[in-house]
């Protein structure tokens, strides 16, 4: 079931908001909520609910039992019981049949049988990479002794299978959200929060359908069909998945944070306007921000972080990234991305240290404005070819992508007969307005859209803007991670 559909606005999310509010006691709704999630889940598969629960009661008992038991060596192997069981689940479904077929092609390449290992049917869990993560987290801050561990098992289930975050994210700590759980006051029907859930709610929708959607329209035909487009087709395809993917992703996040507030339950900020930032570093500061969170409180200080000395720690930056691409999914091309983001990041540090090493104490280069602007082109082109190897369904795509960007190819062509003809114009208005939104407007965590009746007419229009548009299910980018 997708947020921007049809089922979910109009029967789905009525009925859990009359059923939520409409019980009096706190320990019925949550009750409610958890069922509810349950439910939204298993409309998309109803097996793959009874994985989602060995999760979630695997870990909690296995982080009730490392809190209470003594011995440092008994809670790190109960650690890694978790760890194991929980990656072994994850890397099945997602990434055995990349291996066998890595290894299958490598195997012929070597002159050897071309099917060592055997590819299988299988069906990736939507919303496995989220749900693991957060629920391994939990063990980890029960391990690390950073939490203590939670005494509710419905509490604990509710925050791992919560719908607004269960898809897609925003990727949110236990301690965030199963405390607000366990408050009777969430339960309590808040005018201000409900108006605020709204906004965020029917913003995003509106940037998915009205922007990321018409985007690729345009997009996804040039890359599948890249060998005929043209230098300047290229451009625009890297330019449109740019726009695309921002406000597809952040469209789904804001859409969250939205039903969270329509529940009285506040999620984290996941993008504060990335593509404003000024190097990489800013960058991931700004991007996912949840899962780079994530990613360096669980990964990079667990590889020693900063703390090994300036080699160890580009080392450990690299390894980040590129196990966080290879999250993103299975292909060699997200590994690259990863890499290709790990360099910067590394060579960002390097600088950085080599700067306060030799007293850089002075005023730091490119700090004017045409420095300053200077700094952001370099990064967002940066970006852009990142997202080359991120969309790209092989390297064989990628390269030629890139090379008709760099204009390396043999002949220049810069028409735009491969841009669908009926779908021309919408592409273009929806670039200008991504452009404008995305480098020059406030996002929608800095606007302060207060319950007047002005605004309450506006979010009404946006909103019957967007059923105009919904038209066929269209699923986010990031429910295939």
């Amino acid at each position: 079931m997708l947020f921007n559909s049809y089922l979910f606005i109009f029967v789905f999310l009525p009925i859990t908001l009359l059923g939520y509010y409409a019980i009096s006691r706190s320990k019925l709704q949550l009750s409610f909520l958890f069922f509810a999630s349950l439910v939204f889940y298993a409309y998309w598969s109803t097996r793959f609910v009874f994985l989602l629960l060995f999760t979630v009661i695997l870990d909690f008992y296995l982080a009730k039992t490392i809190f209470r038991i003594e011995g440092r060596g008994k809670k790190r192997l109960l650690l890694l019981v978790s760890i194991c069981s929980n990656l072994t689940v994850l890397g099945f479904f997602k990434y055995y049949n990349f291996l066998a077929s890595s290894v299958n092609t490598l195997g012929q390449t070597l002159g050897a049988h071309s099917s060592l290992l055997p590819i299988l049917s299988l069906i990736l869990p939507i919303g496995i990479s989220f749900y693991t993560f957060q629920s391994m987290s939990y063990v980890i801050d029960v391990y690390r002794g950073t939490s203590n561990a939670h005494a509710n098992l419905l509490s604990f289930a509710t925050y791992v299978t919560l719908f607004p975050h269960q898809i897609s994210g925003p990727l949110v700590r236990h301690n965030k959200i199963v405390p607000q759980l366990e408050n009777p006051r969430t339960f309590l029907f808040s005018p201000d929060r409900f108006w605020k859930g709204c906004y965020f709610f029917v913003f995003g929708l509106a940037k998915k359908i009205l922007v990321a959607d018409l985007l690729s329209l345009i997009v996804s035909p040039l890359v599948t069909n890249m060998e005929s487009a043209s230098n300047l087709e290229a451009i625009l395809a890297m330019l449109g998945y740019t726009m695309q993917l921002y406000f597809d992703f952040s469209g789904y996040s804001d859409m969250a944070v939205g039903l969270g507030y329509m529940m009285n339950i506040e999620f984290p900020q996941n993008f504060n306007s990335p593509y404003k930032s000024k190097s990489i570093t800013e960058f991931w500061q700004r991007w996912h921000i949840t899962l780079s969170s994530w990613l360096r409180d669980y990964l990079y200080i667990s590889l020693g972080g900063n703390r090994k000395g300036r080699f160890t720690t580009y080392r450990n930056l690299l390894l980040t990234m590129m196990i966080g691409g290879m999250w993103h999914g299975a292909n060699w091309t997200f590994l690259v991305w990863g890499f290709f983001h790990g360099m910067f990041l590394a060579a960002e540090r390097f600088f950085k240290n080599m700067r306060a090493r030799f007293g850089g104490t002075g005023r730091r280069v490119g700090s004017g404005r045409l420095g300053t602007a200077l700094r952001w082109a370099f990064c967002f082109f940066i970006i852009n070819i990142g997202w080359i190897f991120f969309r790209s369904p092989d390297f064989g795509t990628a390269f030629l992508w890139i090379k008709k960007v760099f204009l390396l190819n043999p002949i220049l062509t810069w028409d735009l007969l491969s841009l669908p003809e009926r779908h021309k114009d919408r592409f273009f208005i929806a670039l200008g307005v991504a452009i404008l939104l995305a480098f020059f407007s406030k996002n929608t965590w800095e606007i302060h859209f207060r319950p007047k009746l002005r605004n309450a007419l506006a979010l009404g229009f946006l909103f019957a803007l967007c059923l105009m548009y919904m038209g066929d299910e269209s699923p986010f980018l990031y429910f295939q991670f």
